[in-house]
Formats: C-alpha cells, structure tokens, sequence
C-alpha cells in the first residue's frame, strides 16, 4: 500500500472504530488527499530555490516586514524564520532573530543596560558594515514588526574598533651634591623609581535616522 493509498479511517483501533470518530476520521483523510505532497519539500529546498519562488512564499507565509529589494540571501532567511517569528512575535528573542537577518551578530540591549527608560531599547549591531545603500526605514520596518507594542527603539548602534600605535620618551635626569671635609671623593650612585601611565580613547558617533 502506498502512503497515497493509506486512509485513517479504514485503520482505526477497534477500541475507537465508531461515530463520530470515524466521520471524523474520514474527513482528515479527505484534507490530506488535497495536500500536494510536493509542496512539502519546497521548505527544505529554500536555499536553492529562485528569488520568484521566493517572492511567492512571502506573501503566502505572510512575512509582514519582507523587502523586495533586498538581497536574495535575506529574504531566504525572513521566509525560513516566518514561522518562529509569528510564534514570538513580541519577545526579544523576535526582535534579535528579526535583526539578525539583517546584521549578524545584532542583539538587543534592554533600558537598564544603557540607563534609558522603562520598556524602551536599543540594537547593538555589533561591527557590521554601515552601506550608504543601506534600507533603514525597511531595517526600523523589521523591527518594528517583531516587537510588542509598548517597547520602543531608542536608536541602533554599531561598534568600531580602532587600533592605534603609541610611542612614548621620557628621559630622567638626577643630580646630588655632596660636600665633605676633608676632602675625599667616592664613587656614589642615587635609584629612584619612576612610573608612567598612558592612556588614549578614541570614539565615534554616527546617528543614522530614517524619514
């Protein structure tokens, strides 16, 4: 027998084989003979499937904050994580999984970490790139999409490490004045600690705001 073939209701125990329950039975088994069972390798596949298979998957997995001009290898990820994302939607675990899409390694900084204010946060976006061709409204979309209605995003930042060499001279100098009667001259020698600390920051700040 094939799996085509197979109907619940024809195998039921026979502790269960009665009404309703074979009505019932009987009606799962005439929705599951509408499912194309080729449709169910089209989840696996979508990392080789094209960008207009892709397009139509949104909207029937109803990406609410999907971007036709993005790049092909986000809009795979907003598809596969549409399921995830409409479970949590409103958690932070939404909202991270929502920017990771877009910058990797994003994470969410909730107000008592950066002293701000009651349900309110900020993106941390690590030290991913800043493109001038970046979609910021699409990005603020994504976000705003995955978190629940009473927080509010402050402003995303993103980290820069800057490496800078430091050469520092010092030159030290000790004089001593030793008189003695009568007169006798001795090798003598002074020591003396000396310490010296330096520091140097750096910081840059860029605020990006989308109209």
């Amino acid at each position: 027998m094939n799996n085509d073939e197979y109907k619940i209701s024809e195998h039921l125990p026979a502790s269960i084989d009665a009404e309703p329950v074979v009505t019932l039975a009987s009606t799962v088994d005439a929705g599951l003979a509408k499912i194309n069972p080729d449709l169910l390798l089209i989840y696996p596949a979508i990392d080789t499937l094209g960008e207009d298979l892709i397009d139509c998957l949104a909207v029937q997995m109803h990406v609410d904050d999907y971007d036709k001009a993005a790049p092909l290898s986000v809009k795979r990820k907003q598809v596969k994580m549409s399921f995830i994302l409409h479970r949590l939607r409103g958690t932070k675990y939404a909202v991270e999984t929502a920017v990771n899409m877009i910058y990797s390694g994003g994470r969410v900084k909730e107000w008592f970490e950066y002293n701000g204010h009651p349900y309110h946060f900020v993106i941390s976006a690590g030290e991913n790139e800043i493109s001038s061709t970046m979609n910021f409204k699409q990005i603020i979309k994504s976000i705003n999409a995955a978190k629940n209605v009473r927080s509010w995003l402050d402003y995303i930042e993103f980290e820069r490490k800057i490496n800078q060499h430091i050469r520092v001279g010092f030159v030290k100098k000790v004089e001593a004045d030793i008189c003695v009667y009568p007169i006798t001259l001795n090798r003598t020698s002074t020591t003396s600690s000396f310490y010296v600390g330096v520091a140097m920051t750096m910081s840059e700040e860029i605020i990006l705001r989308g109209e």
